[in-house]
């Protein structure tokens, strides 16, 4: 399996766009994107609902940005893997919204 994609395609442009953020995330201390995430979570089930949402948001943003473009290397279960997360993160904003 090629992990490289076409040099015009969609792929290719969100990989080279998204390369200098994922060096940042890197130089961060291990534990400040995982926490920043929890924080997030929490602020999204716990906050008023427009703030609520928001921050829900910004976790579907950035799960479904990592999990685009690890999608090439992923095996079959690790893709389920990221759908279950995606569509769970979804369920949460639409039972947060009712």
């Amino acid at each position: 399996m090629s992990t490289s994609a076409p040099a015009g395609s969609l792929r290719a442009r969100v990989e080279a766009a998204s390369r200098p953020v994922l060096q940042r995330l890197h130089a961060m201390p291990q534990m400040v994107v995982p926490l920043i995430t929890i924080v997030l979570l929490a602020v999204g089930v716990l906050a008023p609902l427009p703030v609520g949402l928001a921050a829900l948001a910004l976790v579907l943003l950035f799960v479904g940005w990592i999990a685009y473009l690890s999608w090439p290397v992923a095996s079959t279960g690790g893709r389920m893997w990221r759908i279950l997360i995606v569509v769970l993160i979804v369920a949460l904003a639409v039972v947060r919204f009712q």
